[in-house]
């Protein structure tokens, strides 16, 4: 063969080669600018959902407060006006059976209770139990004998209950065998978080076309739990939404209560005339749909969004 054939073929060759290292560094570019904008994706969709779990903390945290302090002013009220007229043989709180012994024992414990854990938000000790409290219901949780058990139980709601903890209302670990957080899962809504949100790491290897194919099932993957997030977003703005009408719905029924209050205390003398009073009467009617509103929880026993909070409220408030 002749030399110049021999040389052109050579070079055309060494062409070949270079435009073949010039495509694979492309399209391995290429394959690390797909994963980094899908890892950057991932990162900003996580701190999202971050910010709105913590909302959605506080959010029952102010209201297992708000809980605490209706506790402490409006039942408290309202036991110590019972015991007062308890003997009164024209006390018609009696007579309707508006609230029976074991449930006026509990509203008395539930007030104890309260005005410890009150006193131990100071310190920071009850904190953990407000989630608890805003989450589920009142007045079973805080008949406890005493405030120990009150705030244990409460907080070992968060235990059990992945999605509690998940929200900072507890223990992030249940235990072995506890369910919860300990699973590595959070059912939330019908959807499952935690680890699932998680995703893995990309490694390059020395196939251009392989790695810029992976980069692509890497944001692909990215994507769909974005999308999770997303609806775990949606769902925690559900949750806040209802912890938001129970509250309302107890500050509505608070207000009235207290009208009740002054009218009471300004045209009280003595004391049969308290225990006979129309007022005093509608003041127990109005304290039982308290009581019922404090009772109705924002989560479900499977840690799911309490979707009949608005019937339970429509129910609580109907005063007969």
């Amino acid at each position: 063969m002749p030399l110049p054939l021999l040389i052109g073929g050579a070079i055309l060759l060494a062409g070949v080669g270079v435009k073949k290292g010039y495509d694979a560094t492309e399209l391995n570019d290429k394959a690390e600018r797909i994963v980094n904008r899908a890892k950057s994706d991932h990162y900003d969709a996580n701190e999202r959902l971050e910010l709105k779990q913590e909302e959605t903390n506080t959010r029952l945290e102010t209201l297992g407060e708000f809980k605490i302090k209706i506790f402490t002013t409006d039942i408290h009220y309202l036991v110590e006006a019972i015991k007062r007229c308890k003997d009164s043989a024209n006390s018609e709180y009696l007579s309707k059976k508006i609230f029976t012994e074991q449930e006026l024992n509990e509203l008395n414990n539930s007030v104890n209770n309260s005005l410890e854990i009150q006193k131990g938000l100071a310190s920071g000790a009850a904190a953990g139990a407000l989630t608890g409290l805003g989450a589920y219901g009142a007045v079973g949780a805080l008949a406890s004998a005493s405030t120990g058990t009150a705030i244990a139980g409460l907080s070992g709601a968060a235990a059990t209950n992945a999605t509690l903890a998940w929200l900072g209302g507890g223990s992030l670990a249940a235990g072995a065998g506890g369910g919860g957080m300990a699973l590595g899962t959070m059912v939330l809504g019908g959807l499952v978080a935690g680890p699932l949100l998680a995703v893995g790491g990309f490694v390059m290897n020395s196939a251009a076309e392989e790695n810029l194919t992976q980069a692509r099932e890497y944001e692909e993957d990215v994507d769909i739990k974005i999308e999770e997030m997303n609806k775990t977003k949606s769902v925690l703005k559900s949750i806040r939404g209802r912890a938001s009408e129970v509250e309302d719905a107890i500050l509505e029924i608070s207000n009235r209560f207290n009208q009740l209050v002054v009218n009471i205390e300004q045209t009280r003398r003595k004391e049969s005339d308290f225990c006979k009073s129309e007022d005093m009467n509608k003041l127990i009617v109005m304290g039982k749909a308290l009581k019922n509103l404090l009772d109705i929880p924002v989560l479900d026993e499977n840690g799911k969004e309490n979707i009949r909070v608005t019937s339970e409220i429509n129910q609580a408030i109907t005063l007969e």
